[in-house]
């Protein structure tokens, strides 16, 4: 999971890096940027759920 987080980063970081004039390809990372986030917050999720289950309700 880690690496998956540190992937997210380093697009983030090469979309930064990007001039203005490269509009389409920041968005272009940016979408999946958000992609893989919401991916890995439904794996996470799927985890808390399955903790919760065995061990109960996690506040």
């Amino acid at each position: 999971m880690q690496h998956r987080v540190r992937l997210i980063k380093d697009k983030i970081e090469q979309a930064q890096r990007l001039p203005a004039l490269k509009a389409g390809k920041k968005i272009e990372l940016a979408e999946s940027v958000l992609d893989e986030t919401v991916s890995l917050l439904y794996e996470m999720v799927s985890r808390i759920e399955i903790l919760e289950a065995h061990y109960g309700e996690i506040e």
